[in-house]
């Protein structure tokens, strides 16, 4: 089956012409305004010699550009090759070199990493520059608009087609390139229309009325769940630059363009929590507010000073998201329900737990936590024995994380499988560790690894606190002793100024941490 290329943006720019489509810090645009900016620059792609299929590569804080390029590749029917702001260039490299990429758009503030390493991208033709004082060897932006025509392209695509590539957030090894289909995009579009519109019983379908915020890399998940479904009802959207992280900042934004909806990490709501909980309260509209890798103490506190506008979302890059959820109104008279990332999002998304030959357990046991949608009908770039091994028979695909399942079908996550420590005679995840330790109101972030041989290994957890707590052993105390013990000794608990994280701290790499506290003891 073919479909138009860009078909969704195309029709709500059509629908919503004369209203406001997009606020940055530069300004507004309009549907109709930002519809033709993303025609011109996907003209202008076509007219440098990028052709159907080419990868190109987008690597920005979050602006105005991001959105033109996503909806001028999509038209333009280029395979857009996310490069998430957060990672290092030697991750982009290896990305880029991996899928072919012929050209990446890049926000200036990158130059001079990007210059540094420029000649280990031998596949790249075109280096495009988005912002102030572009650099000699690559082509400014305005340069490639100018070559391009506002009027709409007319190219349909196939939809088992790449749309885009994601890769993977890197938490348990390389990032791998993930590819979204036509058809899994378009699914996963609708899976969070579904979710957004029976996010609670009395709430209304969201519609032109509605603001949707992004703070957090537009690339990454508030981008892939909230931007579209909002879109193609006429909402307008905000985006935040994402280079620095400001709380006071976010609730300014919150407040002064009066959003309804936003996608929201844990280690990002938490400090805005912090900031509401001073003022003693805020006037705010918000309805739907999206949480992911919450505590249930944190859940509780989002209640409590902003209402219950709230979901615990779960999904991650292969399955899509949102794959489950849970509902505010689902933990009323349950509160053991806090602990849960919810059931499906959506009628269309089938989630079970399963043994390692992909049978169904028990319920309340633990397993492997397995998906099956239209969104998750997709493969590796280039990478078919990986593909292979992400699916049991009958296209379920292997998440790799653990988790238990109750009787009315709620999904507990308990932690990625790899990420398990083996001390004597029992296996820890560290999710719940610090799930616990999080709930200290000094600690801001924290990582629990295992170190030393398998089957031994002493459990340890490396804390950040918030800003202004000093650091000492009555504190110490204090935060070990919300873990559980180990082996009948109290987890080690060693203070760091920060940890290694992906996407602006929203997951911690645990294999990172476990070696450099490996190298510490050394």
């Amino acid at each position: 089956m073919r479909t138009k290329a860009g078909m969704l943006a195309s029709n709500a720019a059509f629908r919503f012409a004369e209203r406001i489509a997009l606020t940055t810090e530069a300004g507004h645009q309009t549907f109709r305004e930002l519809d033709q900016a993303a025609n011109r620059l996907a003209s202008g792609l076509l007219s440098i010699g990028l052709a159907s299929g080419d990868r190109v590569g987008v690597l920005s804080h979050n602006r105005a550009e991001v959105m033109h390029a996503w909806l001028a590749c999509e038209r333009a029917d280029l395979v857009r090759l996310v490069l998430h702001s957060h990672f290092d260039m030697a991750t982009h490299r290896d990305t880029v070199r991996h899928v072919g990429a012929s050209a990446i758009l890049f926000d200036t503030r990158f130059k001079a990493t990007l210059e540094s390493c420029r000649d280990q991208f031998p596949g790249v033709r075109h280096f495009i520059a988005i912002g102030d004082d572009p650099p000699d060897w690559a082509m400014p932006l305005d340069a490639v608009l100018a070559r391009g025509s506002a009027d709409p392209l007319d190219l349909d695509v196939d939809e088992d087609s790449p749309n885009f590539i994601q890769p993977t957030t890197g938490t348990t090894g390389a990032p791998k390139p993930w590819i979204v289909t036509q058809r899994s995009w378009t699914a996963m579009v609708n899976q969070n229309l579904i979710h957004l519109d029976s996010f609670a019983t009395a709430l209304p379908p969201i519609g032109p009325d509605d603001v949707s915020l992004h703070v957090h890399a537009l690339q990454w998940a508030s981008g892939g769940q909230t931007l579209y479904p909002y879109f193609v009802r006429g909402s307008r959207t905000v985006l935040m630059d994402d280079e620095t992280f400001d709380a006071e900042r976010l609730v300014a934004t919150i407040l002064d363009e009066g959003v309804t909806g936003v996608l929201l990490p844990a280690h990002i709501l938490a400090p805005m929590l912090d900031i509401v909980e001073r003022r003693g309260g805020i006037p705010h509209r918000l309805k739907r507010v999206i949480v992911f890798f919450a505590t249930p103490e944190l859940l509780t506190r989002t209640t409590q000073l902003l209402g219950p506008v709230w979901c615990h979302g779960y999904g991650s890059t292969e399955q899509g998201a949102i794959g489950t959820r849970l509902l505010y109104e689902e933990t009323i008279g349950r509160p053991h329900r806090l602990g849960s990332v919810g059931r499906g999002g959506s009628p269309f998304y089938e989630c079970s737990v399963v043994d390692h030959n992909g049978d169904p357990v028990a319920n309340g046991r633990a397993g492997e936590i397995v998906v099956r949608s239209a969104m998750s009908n997709s493969r590796y770039w280039e990478m078919p024995e990986k593909t292979q091994a992400s699916f049991f028979p009958g296209g379920w695909f292997r998440t790799g994380d653990v988790g238990t399942m109750d009787e009315d079908g709620f999904l507990y996550y308990v932690d990625r499988a790899k990420d398990a420590v083996h001390t004597t005679g029992s296996v820890i995840y560290p999710h719940e560790i610090e799930a616990n330790l999080l709930s200290h109101p000094a600690v801001h972030n924290v990582g629990v690894v295992g170190l030393g041989e398998a089957g031994r290994q002493q459990i340890v957890a490396a804390v950040v606190l918030k800003s202004g707590q000093a650091k000492s052993e009555a504190l110490r105390s204090a935060i070990a002793r919300l873990a559980p013990v180990n082996d009948g000794k109290p987890i080690d608990i060693r203070f760091v100024d920060e940890l290694p994280a992906v996407l602006g701290g929203a997951k911690v790499q645990r294999e990172v941490l476990r070696e450099r506290l490996e190298m510490e003891r050394a």
